[in-house]
């Protein structure tokens, strides 16, 4: 903080003792000297440091000779980012972060680590399969944010932007597009689309109908900001049954009926066929993960949301996909 001589702005004492700083009224009168206000070489900031008059994340810039602090949009997104690696050393595990090695543990000592994003039998499964010098991440980061503001390290995601962001992150891939903030805004109901489980005996219907389930729940509540592709949630897990038409001979039946309500509903909202379908009856196209290599592209100017939900059980089920608009007030 710059400080002036109190002989040459008693002014500054005078605005301390208004605003009942007693601590800068003290400082000045033993040193001689003043600490310049805040309000003289900030903007939007309150006399204890506070942004003031807005409430979110806010993001301090430079303007002139002060500094800033701006109102968050309406719409805040940024991309989830690995932060922290595990990588598989001769004798163990290495922990790194930002290039920086922070631990090294022994093969014992893998069930200890502590992450959001992946348990200690998912990691020690890992390690049993990877190769020396293979590494996996174990948390992560938002970064490239849409307003331009600095990576938001893992430690801090829940108290910048609360914690059902940081829950939304857990449930979608590495590179997914993370809605961060959202605030005044007015939702639009643009287009739905249903389609129907039916009945291929062939495949197991049983089976058929628990991939359907799985699929509406990958992509349900999914929010696509404009600009962005997005995949489902990697929070899912898709049963196979024979098919000699498949690669390897396996595909995951029961999910081309809702991949054909969420495709003909973001056609109908204007939007590109999403990446992994085709135009044919059978929507899904082979080798494509329906949840996490399908990705829907916003190329409006607003986020949009996916709600997708069933309704009945059995082939006779129906399967609703609706496209959300969200618009700034």
């Amino acid at each position: 903080m710059r400080k002036e001589p109190l002989i040459i702005h008693p002014d500054y004492l005078i605005k301390n003792i208004q605003d009942g700083d007693i601590g800068a009224v003290i400082y000045g009168l033993l040193t001689g000297t003043m600490m310049t206000p805040i309000k003289d070489i900030t903007e939007g900031v309150g006399p204890g440091g506070r942004a003031s008059e807005f409430e979110g994340p806010g993001m301090l810039t430079i303007k002139g000779d002060k500094l800033v602090v701006q109102p968050p949009a309406n719409f805040i997104w940024a991309y989830k980012t690995p932060y922290t690696y595990a990588v598989k050393t001769e004798d163990g595990i290495v922990i790194v972060e930002k290039n920086k090695t922070i631990k090294r543990l022994s093969p014992k000592e893998i069930g200890n680590v502590a992450s959001d994003y992946i348990n200690a039998t998912e990691l020690e499964k890992w390690y049993k399969e990877a190769k020396v010098g293979d590494r996996i991440a174990i948390d992560f980061s938002l970064s490239n944010f849409s307003d331009g503001r600095l990576e938001v390290p893992p430690e801090d995601i829940t108290r910048f932007f609360g914690e059902r962001t940081k829950k939304y992150m857990e449930e979608y891939p590495e590179g997914a597009p993370i809605m961060a903030y959202m605030h005044h805004y007015r939702v639009e109901e643009v287009a739905e689309a249903t389609s129907q489980l039916e009945s291929y005996p062939e495949y197991d219907d049983i089976a058929r109908e628990y991939n359907a389930k799985e699929f509406v729940k990958a992509w349900n509540g999914t929010i696509v900001p404009p600009g962005t592709s997005s995949p489902g949630k990697d929070t899912v897990q898709f049963t196979s049954s024979r098919d000699p038409k498949a690669p390897g001979g396996y595909a995951s039946h029961g999910t081309c009926p809702p991949a054909r309500a969420l495709r003909d509903a973001v056609a109908q909202a204007g939007l590109p066929t999403p990446t992994g379908m085709s135009w044919g009856y059978f929507a899904l196209i082979y080798g494509f993960d329906p949840a996490t290599d399908v990705k829907v592209y916003n190329d409006g100017k607003y986020p949009i949301m996916i709600i997708m939900w069933t309704r009945g059980s059995g082939p006779s089920m129906v399967i609703h996909a609706k496209i959300l608009r969200l618009v700034p007030m």
